[in-house]
Parts: structure tokens; sequence; C-alpha cells
């Protein structure tokens, strides 16, 4: 329609999340997958052994490829008798494990057990299997709970340790293994325990991996040992408001040239940033009548990840994205009356992704 030309103002919003490198300890990976249609189970681990009076865990991971995973409800069969299934959490959340812990008893048969973990959503359904091996304890046993703790990079969580001594009276030395390169792991008491329950506790800092680890307390005593384990999930700390700013290098008007934005990525934090996700949507208008309908977008269609080092900006430009693959905004030419439009202002909002280099 007119040949007027219209003003752009962006509107930035920013969601980061620094997601940290290490050379240390991995997390725990799938070793046996069952695909159901469309929807795939996965356990950490297939055979696990435990003594009469312990608990066993197994981590879960559940997908839908090709869709959005809703809400998946966890069932346990096979559990043996004198044993009790607890599923953290159940239903799932979406991106997390889940735990199943197994908790036997003195009434619980020695042998290898078949449980059957299931997962439905949707009307799908898979399952998947681990081997249950209960042997009877020699000394004394230990538990350790919750079976399963979520922690935010840089931030802790405990766990309760609780033994069963028997007729076991002397001290035991307790150590742990499986803690993340750059976590940190404190037992209290911390030479040796002469009680029934100590707390383990578990500090990261906020370059831990992100995953789920098997950490395990070792009991040590003088003429027997035990172990017990849990399952730690680091989850990365999450930064609203990384800055994203831009400038569109043409005025608007119906039918032109689209206006490519030059966005300049702001790194505030004291490690290089990796950004992964680009996001543009179109929010509003300043004028009445005018609705954002008379415009489009297009996101951003150049590589990732883009490497913005710590406390510095860089633009798409600078970082050597063609201009063609930038985002940008077009005015329509519809066949419609659009001087509503002369000299709106229009608001962008931006969503980004940034994981640590």
């Amino acid at each position: 329609m007119g040949g007027y030309r219209g003003r752009v103002r962006l509107l930035v919003l920013a969601l980061a999340a620094l997601l940290a490198m290490s050379l240390g300890a991995s997390a725990v990976q799938p070793t046996a997958t069952t695909v159901g249609v469309g929807l795939g189970i996965s356990v950490d681990r297939t055979s696990v052994g435990i003594t009469v009076g312990s608990q066993a865990v197994v981590a879960v991971t559940v997908s839908q490829p090709g869709s959005v995973l809703g809400p998946v409800h966890l069932s346990v069969s096979g559990v043996p008798a004198g044993a009790s299934a607890t599923i953290l959490p159940n239903p799932m959340v979406n991106g997390l494990p889940a735990v199943v812990a197994i908790q036997t008893s003195a009434s619980t048969p020695v042998g290898s057990h078949l449980v059957r973990i299931t997962a439905t959503s949707a009307g799908q359904s898979a399952s998947v299997t681990f081997q249950l091996n209960v042997t009877l304890a020699t000394g004394f046993t230990m538990v350790l709970s919750p079976p399963a703790a979520t922690v935010v990079d840089g931030q802790s969580t405990s766990y309760t340790l609780t033994v069963n001594r028997g007729l076991l009276a002397g001290p035991i030395s307790l150590s742990v293994t499986g803690v993340p390169q750059f976590a940190t792991a404190t037992v209290s008491p911390s030479l040796s325990l002469l009680g029934n329950t100590a707390t383990v506790r578990i500090s990261t800092a906020t370059n831990v991996v992100p995953g789920t680890y098997l950490v395990t307390v070792k009991g040590q005593a003088l003429l027997a040992s035990a172990t017990a384990s849990a399952y730690l999930v680091v989850v990365p700390q999450t930064y609203a408001d990384f800055p994203i700013t831009g400038t569109p290098d043409r005025v608007l008007a119906p039918g032109s040239e689209p206006a490519a934005i030059d966005l300049r990525l702001t790194n505030p934090f004291g490690a290089p940033m990796t950004v992964t996700a680009l996001g543009v949507d179109l929010t509003s208008t300043d004028k009445p009548g005018c609705t954002t309908a008379n415009y489009a977008v297009a996101g951003y269609a150049g590589p990732f990840p883009l490497t913005i080092p710590a406390n510095s900006t860089r633009s798409l430009s600078s970082l050597g994205v063609p201009r063609a693959q930038w985002p940008s905004v077009r005015m329509l030419n519809l066949p419609t009356n659009q001087d509503a439009c002369k000299g709106a202002v229009v608001q962008l909002a931006y969503t980004g992704a940034g994981n640590g280099a």
C-alpha cells in the first residue's frame, strides 16, 4: 500500500542456562532401552545387587521422539515378597529422570528377581526390566535416603544414612564415591560412626556438569562392610536476562525488504558462554488499529553454538554470521487499509539460551 516509513523498537527478553563443562566423573547413561509405539523407556543399570534389608535404586528416563512428552506415569511389577517399591517423582517431571527404589526386608527371599518398569503416556506404554539380585547380609546394612535428590548447580543437598547394625557395636568408617567433579561430599560425623545415623552433604560448584550421578557411601567396620546408594540429579543454574539487544538495519514500509537485526549478545558471567538457541516474537504495536497481523518476523537461521567470551558483548556480524541469517522483521503489503500503522512502533521479544563453553 502506502510508501511511508515505520519505526521499530525492540523489547528485549532473554533466558539463559549456563551449563558447565568438566573432565571429571560422568553422569550415568542408559544401558537398556525399550521403545514402544513412539515411547521409549531406559534404565541406567540392567542388574543391581543388594543384601537383605538394603535398598536398590535405578534411574529411569522416558522419551517420546518427534513430539512433546506429556505426563508420564510409571508402575513397577515383579517386586519380590517382603519388598516395596517407591517411584520419585511419579508422574515424571519432563526432562528429568525418575528413580525407582526397591526396599527389601528380612522376609525378602534371596535370589534373582526380574523387576519390570512400565511407562504410560497418552494411551501409549513401554516397559523395561532389570535384574534384582538379593543376597544375605554378612554384617550390618545401610540405607541412604532420599533415594534421589535434585540440586541446582552451585547449591547443596543432603542425604540421611541409616545403619542397621545387627550385632555390630564398633565404629564404622564412611567414604563417598560417585560425586561429580567440582562437587564435594562431607559426612557428619566426619571420622567414624558410632551411632546409627549420619548426614551426607553434597555441595556443587556452578561448573558441575548437569546430569544424573550415582552416589555411593561405603561403610567399613573391622570385619564387615556395606554400601548404600542414591542418585544426585544436577540441573543447570538458570539466569534471567543475559542481555540481547539489536537495531534493524532499515526502516519498515509495506512490502519492502525485511529489516535484518544484528543482535548483540552480552555475557555478564565470568566464564565463556555458548549460545545454543535464539528466538524472536512480535508482541505488539503502539498504534490502535495496527495489529501484529501487519508484520511478519523471521527467526535466526545461523549456526550454533555462538561463543561469547566472559564479560563481553558480541554481535552476530562480529561472530561471522551473514546478514541473510540474522532475525528480521518486515511489514506485509496487505490488500486492506494499513494507514493505522503509519509511524507505529513495533515491539519484539527475544529469547536465548546459553551454556558454559
